[in-house]
């Protein structure tokens, strides 16, 4: 039973301020659980009629066929060359690969793959432009990556598998071939600017040579093999030099050698092979071969013999031969060491005069080495453009690529479009994208209330009472008289809708503690929201309880009691008011139950103020002392005026609100009007609340709680 209250809840729906909150309300969850369960129907419709079209659409297609040819970059670098490229090869990464992608994708390649598949037409007027071409092209080709690898996949889809087939091989080929005019086309162009280019360097290293090549010349600075004839005189000079200081070094010592064995008196042997001369060792040999002889004769003779004596002079002529020898030797050596001298100081001389020179000439020799400097420096630069022009001459001849052909595409024998998985998926896809976009803008759209959460959180009143509607198909199981919902109370009284109606009258009686409330008047905000069944209805469950109850129908226009319980009177109200009858002759049994009723007599509109009299004040008087509970059926309050003025007869006042009917804004101005003319609200008797719009908030959860109630 939910205790009205003048406040609006602070927290969330359903929840007393301040009280801790789940998750699932914190993040509204439950909140759009309930919009599901309200909206299930609309969406349903929407979900089931988009998919079924969408499915319809998409099988109805033209059927279409893929073929996919498959394509590498090339993962190892090739070195067929060992020198470097015109072209780098591309890195090995994913943002290469990428790149590639693009350039596939690009109109620049489309536009060629068109020219490739004789689609550009120039002498045709009609024909299509290049850039609808490459769009047409681009449309019907899909490019992606497989997976992390280096494969590219070029798909091609048409209408005609083997005109598939075609776009996605004949694209293949365009794109390495394209990749290789593009290596081939920068080779053409370095070629030809290098070929530009060391025309240039050769005539420069020409003039650089010559001019070096002049300027010595004119300095008399020729060169022989590598140095200049100054400098290679000088070296002979100086050859020469260190030559003639060692010849006259080696004659001095053999003639000091020579002076020194004579002036010791050395042996004429020693003398003799220091002088290693031959006339002199033959001499010593015949000098010998004298002595044997003489030393034999002198055995055998005596000295005045004259073979001694012959012999002797013989001995003594070869040691004075031997003599001469030595003499002319020593004369000869003293000869050559004057010589050896002599040549040295020329030698010496010689040299001085070439080292000035030298030195006269070493301006000029810094002058052609700068010159020859600059040569070498042009004929290095220009030794090694020529290689580079001659490397580029080869790598033009190789017409390799980044990229190679893995396969090529096969004709597709199944078309990839429309497919039955797929045209399900999407359709079902798309009905629930759409059926739950229904239910937002339908909830979005709708501002009426549809449970007790959403009328305390807009309004700020409680709901006193949920009373569910009754399904067409328990309404038809009742007999005919009875079929309405104040006959359905009595004819199921165990049922969930007589058991709302429980709670509505409980809350009624027992509301206030301090007194007791014996007159409620039921109004609406506007027509049809229910509030004169509601009110028969409480009555007749006030009557079943052991009540004394009277409904007294304010309601001048419609007379709507009159229908419900189905009767005629030439009495009622009006005639009470205006004396012509007491108004216990005016009340009518309720025939299903023991409720009493006030009606309106059936020609009983009158435009007098008659609620606001004496008569009326005195009516209710004498109704509240007769009975336990009064209830006023009013007109609507936004469309009648007299309810302003009823409201304040009563005790409280039960506001009846329709769920999916009732726009919150009514009935937000039905209750400020209401306490705007001295009425007491209790609350809202929420109406025809279906079973899936429920919330704990309402005052019976019988969507799970059915099991309490019965149909019989």
């Amino acid at each position: 039973m939910n205790i009205m209250t003048r406040e609006p809840a602070s927290g969330a729906p359903g929840y007393p301020p301040g009280a801790p909150q789940g998750l699932a309300e914190l993040f509204g969850i439950t909140g759009a659980l309930q919009m599901l369960r309200r909206r299930m129907l609309i969406m349903a419709l929407v979900g089931v009629t988009v998919a079924v079209g969408a499915f319809a659409y998409l099988m109805l297609q033209t059927p279409r066929y893929s073929a996919t040819a498959l394509v590498m970059i090339n993962p190892r670098q090739e070195r067929v060359l060992d020198n470097e490229s015109v072209i780098g090869q591309l890195p090995r990464d994913s943002s290469t690969i990428d790149s590639e992608i693009e350039l596939l994708r690009s109109p620049a390649l489309l536009n060629e793959l068109g020219q490739a598949l004789g689609m550009m037409r120039r002498d045709d007027p009609d024909a299509m432009t290049a850039e609808e071409i490459g769009a047409n092209l681009g449309s019907a080709i899909q490019v992606r990556r497989r997976g992390l690898t280096f494969v590219i996949e070029i798909t091609a889809t048409s209408t005609d598998p083997q005109r598939a087939q075609l776009i996605a091989n004949t694209y293949a080929d365009v794109y390495i071939a394209s990749q290789v005019n593009a290596r081939v086309d920068t080779a053409a162009r370095a070629n030809s600017w290098l070929a530009r280019r060391l025309a240039e360097l050769r005539e420069d290293v020409q003039a650089k040579e010559s001019a070096a090549e002049t300027f010595r010349v004119q300095n008399g600075m020729m060169s022989a093999q590598g140095t200049t004839l100054a400098e290679s005189q000088i070296n002979n000079v100086q050859n020469q030099v260190l030559q003639a200081q060692a010849d006259l070094a080696e004659r001095e010592a053999r003639y000091r050698q020579l002076q020194e064995m004579r002036n010791s008196g050395a042996s004429l042997e020693s003398i003799g092979n220091a002088l290693n001369s031959s006339t002199i060792t033959t001499l010593r040999e015949r000098e010998a071969e004298i002595a044997r002889r003489q030393s034999d004769l002198e055995a055998r003779y005596l000295d005045t013999h004259p073979a001694v004596q012959a012999i002797r002079a013989e001995r003594r002529d070869i040691e004075a031969q031997i003599q001469r020898e030595i003499q002319r030797i020593s004369v000869n050596l003293g000869n050559e060491v004057n010589v050896a001298r002599a040549r040295l100081a020329t030698l010496q001389e010689s040299l001085r005069s070439a080292a000035g020179d030298l030195s006269d000439n070493s301006s000029a020799s810094v002058r052609l080495r700068e010159l020859e400097r600059e040569a070498a420096a042009s004929r290095q630069v220009y030794e090694s453009y020529l290689q580079r022009y001659q490397e580029i001459a080869d790598q033009d001849q190789l017409n390799t690529s980044d990229a190679r052909l893995m396969a090529y595409a096969s004709v597709p024998n199944a078309p990839s479009s429309p497919r039955l998985r797929i045209a399900v998926a999407l359709a079902i896809a798309a009905g629930l994208l759409l059926g739950l976009g229904a239910g937002v803008v339908a909830e979005i759209l709708d501002q009426s209330v549809k449970n007790a959460d959403e009328l305390e959180a807009k309004i700020g009143y409680p709901a006193i009472a949920s009373i569910p509607t009754i399904s067409k198909r328990m309404m038809r199981q009742m007999p005919p008289a009875e079929r309405h919902p104040s006959g359905y109370l009595v004819g199921r009284p165990m049922s969930a809708f007589t058991e709302a109606l429980r709670v509505l009258r409980t809350v009624i009686v027992y509301s206030k503690l301090d007194f007791s409330i014996k007159v409620v008047a039921v109004t609406s905000a506007l027509p049809d929201e229910g509030k004169t069944t509601i009110s028969m209805c409480l009555a007749r469950v006030a009557a079943m309880s052991g009540q004394r109850v009277c409904v007294v129908d304010c309601d001048l226009r419609k007379q709507s009691i009159n229908d419900v319980i189905d009767i005629e009177t030439d009495i009622g109200i009006l005639q009470v008011l205006a004396g012509e009858a007491p108004w216990r002759s005016a009340i009518v049994r309720d025939p299903n139950s023991d409720a009493h009723v006030l009606p309106v007599a059936t020609s009983g509109f009158t435009p007098r103020d008659v609620f606001g009299s004496d008569a009326m004040s005195r009516l209710i008087g004498e109704l509240r002392s007769h009975y336990d509970l009064v209830i006023l059926d009013c007109a609507p309050i936004l469309a009648v005026a007299e309810t302003r003025v009823l409201v304040k007869h009563a005790d409280t006042v039960v506001i009846v609100a329709r769920a999916g009917r009732s726009h919150i804004g009514a009935v937000r101005t039905a209750v400020a009007q209401t306490e705007a003319a001295g009425g007491k609200v209790l609350g809202v008797a929420l109406n025809c609340v279906l079973p899936h719009w429920q919330s704990y908030a309402d005052s019976l959860y019988f969507y799970q709680a059915k099991s309490y109630y019965s149909v019989s």
